[in-house]
C-alpha cells in the first residue's frame, strides 16, 4: 500500500492510497472531502477540533488519481485489470454527490479504453434519506458501476446515534440500500466493525440477523482499528457472528483494513499529519 499526499488550491492536505492485493485490480482509495466532522467516536479524525471541511471539486479527485496511475505505470498490461476507485478516504461521499459523480464520469471516460473495467465504490453512514435517493438516481441516469458500502456498525438506533451522531434510521437506510441494488443493478454490502462489549453481544447477533435477513446484501465484518483516546477494543466474536449469519444463508466476509502503518487505515487519513505538527485545520 502506498500513500500519496496532495495540496489543494486553498492549501488543504488530501491523502490518497494505492492498494494492490494482487487480485487483478488497481485500487485507488480517494477522499470525498478535505476532512470529516461528522463526529463518529471510533474515527481517529474525531479527535481533531475545528476541522475545515469542504467537498473536493471533481478535478481535485481526478488529477491525483491520474498522477498515481502515471507515477506507478499502472497502464502497463492494464487491459487485463480492473480500475477500482474507492471513495473511502476522508469525508462522507453523500455530502458531495455532484462532484463525486463528475469525477467518476471523467475517470470512466479517461480510462475505460485502458482497463478491462472501471468501477467505483463509496463508504457511507447514510446521513439522510434524500441524499441516498439523489445519489441513486444520479448513478442510474449516468450508468455508473458503483458499489455502496453501508457503514452500519450497530444494531439499534440509540447506540448508533451515540457513536455515529450523523447517522440516519437503520431500517430506513437498509430499505434504501436494497432499493439502490434493485434500481441500479449495482452491488451493496453492509459494514460492521465488532467492538468488544459494545456491539458484539448475543442481542446484537440476533438484532443483526433480523435486520439483514432476506435482503440479499452481504455483511462484511471489519477488524476494529483501535485508537488511544477511546476505551474500546477489538472483539474476538467474529466467528460466532459469521456462523449464525451464514447458517441463515447470509453471505459474510471478515476484513482487516490495510494501511495502518502509513496512516491509511479506517478513520486514519490525515490524522498523522495533525498529530505530527500539532495542527488545527485553520493553521494549514
Amino acid at each position: 500500500m502506498i500513500k500519496y499526499i496532495f495540496l489543494t488550491k486553498d492549501n488543504q492536505v488530501t491523502e490518497f492510497s494505492y492498494i494492490n492485493k494482487h487480485d487483478g485490480k488497481d485500487i485507488i482509495c480517494t477522499p470525498s472531502q478535505t476532512a470529516c466532522n461528522l463526529g463518529c467516536k471510533f474515527c481517529h479524525l474525531s479527535d481533531i477540533d475545528n476541522l475545515k471541511v469542504r467537498g473536493l471539486d471533481w478535478y481535485e479527485i481526478y488529477f491525483p488519481i491520474n498522477y498515481i496511475i502515471e507515477d506507478l505505470n499502472l497502464l502497463n498490461n492494464s487491459q487485463e485489470k480492473t480500475l477500482l476507485i474507492s471513495f473511502m478516504g476522508a469525508g462522507e461521499p453523500l455530502l458531495n454527490t455532484n462532484e463525486l459523480i463528475s469525477s467518476m464520469l471523467h475517470i470512466k471516460w479517461g480510462y475505460i479504453d485502458n482497463y478491462k473495467e472501471v468501477r467505483f465504490a463509496i463508504a457511507s453512514l447514510i446521513p439522510s434519506m434524500n441524499k441516498v435517493i439523489y445519489f441513486t438516481n444520479e448513478i442510474k441516469s449516468k450508468d455508473l458501476n458503483c458499489k455502496i458500502h453501508f457503514s452500519l456498525h450497530f444494531t439499534n438506533n440509540k447506540q448508533r446515534k451515540e457513536f455515529m451522531p450523523a447517522s440516519s434510521n437503520i431500517r430506513n437506510s437498509l430499505a434504501l440500500l436494497e432499493h439502490y441494488t434493485l434500481y441500479t443493478g449495482n452491488k451493496a454490502e453492509i459494514h460492521y466493525t465488532l467492538i468488544k462489549d459494545v456491539n458484539d453481544t448475543n442481542q446484537d447477533i440476533d438484532n443483526l440477523l433480523h435486520l439483514v435477513y432476506g435482503r440479499a446484501i452481504p455483511v462484511k465484518f471489519l477488524h476494529y482499528n483501535e485508537k488511544e483516546t477511546l476505551n474500546c477494543f477489538t472483539s474476538n466474536r467474529i466467528s460466532q457472528f459469521t456462523k449464525i449469519l451464514e447458517d441463515n444463508d447470509i453471505e459474510t466476509e471478515f476484513y482487516i483494513p490495510p494501511g495502518r502503518d502509513i496512516g491509511s487505515s479506517c478513520g486514519m487519513f490525515l490524522i498523522d499529519l495533525y498529530k505530527k505538527y500539532n495542527l488545527k485545520c485553520d493553521h494549514l
